[in-house]
Parts: C-alpha cells; structure tokens; sequence
C-alpha cells in the first residue's frame, strides 16, 4: 500500500519529475510521483539528447539499451534553401535518438527502482500549499501529502497555476513549433539540422531512428506563416529525397523554447516549477529532455537542503540562483545575430563547426 505522507510529492512523472524523485530518493528521501498517463505510454515522439542529456542519464542509472536510445555520432547541417551542407563529425558531437514513450517510462522506472512510490492514471484535481505541507488531491479522492512539492505537468501546467505560478505558456511571444511524424523505408539513424538566416529564427531538426522519425520548425511568427514555410521546407526537402513525399499535414504549437529566462520565479509556497511547465527547454535547439531533466536534479538538490532547513522556504529560494548558474547558456539564443552569420557559415568549416556545438551543446558562438 502506498503511504500519503513523504518528504516531497512529485506531479508529473516525465523526463524532469522523474529526474527530480530519482535523486530525492537516493538519497534517502521519501517521494511519490503523481503521473495523470497509464503506463506504460504510447509511443509520443521522436526525440534527442546531447553529450550533457546522455550524462544525465547515467547520472540516475540509465543506458542507452535501456532507454531504448540509438546512438548518433555526426550531424549534418544544412542551408535552409538545401543547396549546401555540411558533415560535422567530432568526438563531442555525439547522443541519442529516443521514442518519448519507452523513453519517459525508462526515466520513471529509474524513480521507482531508487525507491519513489509511482501513483499513475490518475490527475491531481487540486492542491493545498499550507504552512507545514503541499496536498495534492487527486481526482479518485485520495490525499497525498508532502512537506514540499515539485511541478512538472507541462508547458500549461494547471497544478502551477494553482499554486499562484506564471508557467512557461504564459511568456508572451512564444516561438511556434510545427512538426510531423514520418515512416521512412530507411533504416538510418541521424540527426539534421537546417538554421535560416531570417530574423524570426527559422531552425529546422530531422531526426531519424530506424524506419521512423520526426521533422519540426520552429520560427517567431503568426501560426499561418510558421506552417506555410514548414510546408515549402518539406516540398523542397522531399524533392532532394531527405523526406518522404507523403508527408501529413503538420501539427502546430506554442514551444516554451528560453522560456525559463523570461518567467519571474519558478518557487512558490513549499514548492517549484519545473521542466517544460517552467520553460527549461533551449531556445535554439527547441531541446527539452535533458534542461528538464537538469531542471529536476538541481530542484531536488535544493528541496533535499530544504527538508533539513529551519526555513525551508529560504533553501528553496535558491533554486533560481543555482539554475541560472547551470542552465542558462544552455536555454538562451547565441550570443550573435544569426541572420548575419548563416550566410558565412558554409564557406567556413569551423563556422559549420560552431554552429552545430551551439545546437548540441548550447555552447555560444
């Protein structure tokens, strides 16, 4: 039988809840972890983690046979009119393309193996922040009661906004993301980027594994314009044969891409915003799996120094200063107007170079 009383409650069991009550629990913490999805999860998405996601990983016991990841160790870049490219190996450039579903549940299992109590199918209809304690109530009647809370129930995140939190959906101006799913007769697996030079920051990444992938833009702009030049992006890259010629409409949403930058504060009463529902993914590379899950291992170094505090709300005050400190480069855009660099960027090697570390790595120009 699960008890209703821990050290911290977890809403959300993805990439960052589950980092979160991983390392809360290892360390001896009592933890549960509220996931609204049955496990396991259907296949989401394609997805893919870089050098630092791929630590992460083994940071809370996960291999890539595990996590069901298939290596890369290249990527290839391209001009946005598919004219040029470039094939950028180096020994730093290398990660994992993963299926989001087996992925989350991979990251979830890494919680309960660390001794995280898992409560799934279920929602949480409404919390309480008290002075001594965080309540999740949840929609089959039960009471889960923690003395502190983590949050991370997604971009809208409606336990945050619950808890008097702004979440990463409510940054104005939020670049627009469209994106589809793709078979393929190809085995490949790969990572491809295409980065126009356009002052709404177009960035295309195709990512394949096996005999499926997924392609995506994302680009500042009204939703029309943003899926009129996803389309003219893929007629042009069906016709040089890097994408299929069938490809479905695309699917269109808000990315909370260098959101975490722009929110006020991610720490309410006795408890913190976290991954996509506190914007930590990379505004270049629209990557959220490990800024998530870095997002939820600093939020339970933090709330583990909290539970031993005489104020704990002091300790989770911190929280702020310790995230910028480790993710800010990684979220914000690089440090150079990219619409005066890509034109330069494929008659210079070292150019193509710096480009594709500041998309895997988040390292600046």
């Amino acid at each position: 039988m699960v008890p209703d009383r821990f050290d911290l409650v977890v809403v959300g069991g993805g990439p960052a809840g589950a980092t979160a009550a991983a390392r809360a629990a290892r360390e001896g913490a009592t933890v549960a972890v509220i996931e609204r999805a049955r496990v396991p999860r259907p296949r989401r998405c394609t997805g893919w983690l870089g050098p630092a996601g791929v630590a992460m990983c083994a940071d809370i016991g996960l291999v890539a046979r595990k996590a069901g990841a298939r290596p890369f160790s290249s990527v290839r870049l391209h001009s946005w009119d598919l004219q040029r490219s470039a094939h950028i190996e180096d020994p730093e450039l290398r990660g994992w393309l993963i299926d989001r579903g087996p992925f989350d549940d991979a990251v979830l299992d890494c919680a309960t193996s660390a001794g995280a109590h898992t409560i799934t199918g279920v929602e949480v209809a409404d919390i309480h922040l008290g002075e001594d304690e965080a309540a999740a109530h949840l929609r089959d009647g039960r009471r889960v009661v923690g003395r502190i809370m983590l949050i991370a129930d997604g971009v809208h995140s409606p336990v945050g906004q619950r808890a008097g939190l702004t979440p990463a959906i409510g940054v104005p101006r939020l670049p627009c993301c469209a994106f589809v799913e793709f078979t393929s007769r190809s085995k490949g697996v790969g990572l491809e980027i295409a980065v126009g030079a356009s002052r709404s920051g177009q960035v295309v990444t195709v990512m394949r594994a096996g005999n499926g992938g997924r392609v995506s833009l994302m680009m500042r702009g009204e939703p029309a314009e943003v899926r009129s030049a996803f389309v003219a992006f893929n007629t042009a890259a069906a016709h040089k044969g890097l994408l299929p010629d069938d490809l479905p409409a695309p699917r269109m949403r808000l990315s909370p891409a260098g959101a975490a930058l722009d929110l006020e504060t991610h720490v309410g009463k006795r408890c913190v915003l976290i991954g996509d529902a506190g914007g930590f993914v990379a505004a270049f590379s629209n990557e959220g799996i490990y800024p998530a899950m870095r997002s939820g291992w600093i939020a339970a170094e933090v709330a583990l120094r909290a539970l031993a505090a005489a104020v704990p709300q002091d300790e989770l005050a911190t929280f702020g200063p310790q995230w910028r400190r480790e993710l800010a480069d990684y979220l914000r855009m690089p440090n150079t107007d990219l619409s005066l660099l890509v034109p330069l960027v494929f008659n210079n090697e070292q150019m193509s170079r710096r480009v594709v570390r500041s998309f895997l790595l988040g390292q600046p120009f």
